[in-house]
């Protein structure tokens, strides 16, 4: 007789494969067949995770339509089945898992606008943080400026694509105007996505702030992270950008060693 840690083990794969047979048997039911309660359970459960899918990927399913995103839905939660009981927490993987569906092989875009869309749904539950005084920096010496370590808001995410993702975003949202057509060879797109307040925010940036922004986030001194920016734009305006960053909450603090 299994324990009850096989047997739960053996549901789940159950329920998740279709194939009842290790697990009928050790079931009892009144008024139907074991086979038949657990094709309930399955399927609320399948159910239950391609909503979840397709609330967090409207975009995607917008772009390649039903009839080819819930088989695309099926075979990742078959791959990927939720392993917690949040279902906040489910589909991160769905991008990486895009960029190797054979059927969605031609849609080179897909796996980059599920990037953006799940940037966006962790952007919408990222844990707040107090905005950060400028007036801090004042206490730093300038001569060691270049050492300034900076932490980007939690809910901050850096997404680049080859392709136009920006134009591909705006044309779904509610308040777009146009005729929804975006020319996949107008080039790519560097974003920023954050939760500012209560808006979660999508915004393109040039490829020198993203570079900037990039090098911070991993943890970068100010200095080589300036150095890349300088590369992509030696007119780079780091008082101005950093300013902004800081007054919009992008930035939300800095450590120095020693301080």
């Amino acid at each position: 007789m299994p324990g009850l840690r096989e047997l739960q083990h053996r549901f789940v794969e159950a329920v998740l494969s279709g194939c009842f047979a290790a697990v009928a048997d050790k079931i009892s039911v009144i008024d139907s067949t074991p086979e038949r309660r657990l094709a309930i359970y399955r399927n609320n459960t399948l159910a239950n995770l391609r909503s979840t899918l397709c609330q967090v990927y409207p975009i995607v399913e917008a772009l390649v339509g039903p009839v080819f995103f819930r088989p695309a839905a099926d075979a990742y939660i078959a791959a990927h089945p939720s392993t917690s009981g949040d279902l906040n927490d489910y589909g991160e993987r769905f991008a990486d898992f895009l960029a190797v569906f054979p059927p969605a092989a031609e849609l080179c875009y897909l796996a980059d606008v599920a990037r953006l869309e799940w940037a966006v749904e962790k952007a919408r539950y990222a844990p707040d943080h107090s905005p950060m005084q400028l007036q801090r920096l004042a206490q730093i010496p300038p001569a060691r400026y270049g050492e300034l370590r900076f932490q980007l808001h939690p809910a901050l995410a850096l997404i680049r694509s080859d392709y136009p993702l920006y134009a591909i975003w705006q044309a779904h949202q509610v308040d777009y105007h146009g005729d929804g057509r975006v020319d996949l060879d107008s080039g790519g797109a560097q974003l920023l996505v954050t939760r500012r307040g209560s808006q979660t925010v999508v915004e393109p940036v040039d490829r020198a702030e993203f570079m900037f922004l990039v090098l911070l986030n991993e943890g970068e001194r100010l200095s080589n992270a300036v150095d890349s920016a300088l590369e992509h734009d030696p007119a780079f305006a780091l008082q101005q950008r950093l300013t902004q960053r800081v007054s919009n909450g992008d930035i939300v603090d800095f450590a120095l060693e020693g301080i």
